[in-house]
């Protein structure tokens, strides 16, 4: 016997078109340690500060930036889209949460997070024997 085929509902037949679904970027990331300090870069062209979102929870830094797009006319032809960007982090255990700092430049963002004192290089002194 063959399946038995059921109309389906309005809701099933409509399609998402592709320019209607919301575009998401990862932006490119470059990472240095120093001594102090663990610090990202991040290309997020077209986002402004004030857009920018960094979250921690438990061990996962999120960054969202929401780009403007340009009101300069309608486009005729478009190999550039604008989107907004995300990436997430898995933060080590050897990073301080509480001493995280932000900056933005140029379409830069700079997120620089401190060490934990315990793990921060430390100069032991040799004293002399008496």
């Amino acid at each position: 016997m063959a399946a038995e085929l059921k109309p389906r509902t309005a809701e099933q037949t409509q399609a998402v078109r592709r320019e209607e679904q919301p575009r998401y970027f990862q932006p490119a990331a470059d990472i240095a340690e120093t001594a102090d300090a663990v610090i990202l870069k991040l290309d997020m062209p077209g986002v402004a500060k004030e857009d920018v979102d960094i979250t921690i929870d438990k061990d996962m830094l999120s960054i969202v930036g929401k780009a403007q797009p340009e009101e300069a006319g309608e486009p005729v032809y478009r190999e550039t889209y604008v989107g907004d960007y995300r990436r997430q982090f898995t933060l080590a255990s050897d990073v301080n949460r509480n001493d995280i700092s932000a900056a933005m430049s140029d379409g830069v963002l700079t997120v620089t997070i401190g060490k934990a004192e315990k793990i921060k290089p430390k100069k032991i002194k040799i004293a002399a024997a008496s």
